[in-house]
């Protein structure tokens, strides 16, 4: 499975699936009863674009049912 990521120095996007989920403490429940992942997410290759290592939040990444690449 590819996550689309941006690339926070160029805010250029691309795909991989060379990821890692790390620091996985599971899925939070705010107050308003939305769910949310409490992880983060590395990337396990360098950044095509800057070519350094990226590590995301979970609510970082981009949904990709509402991407447009």
């Amino acid at each position: 499975m590819e996550f689309i990521f941006v690339c926070p120095v160029t805010h250029q996007t691309f795909q991989t699936d060379a990821f890692t989920i790390i620091e996985n403490r599971g899925v939070r429940t705010d107050p308003n009863g939305a769910k949310q992942l409490d992880a983060k997410v590395r990337v396990d290759i360098d950044c095509p674009f800057c070519a350094e290592k990226h590590i995301y939040r979970a609510e970082e990444l981009v949904c990709p049912f509402e991407a447009s690449l």
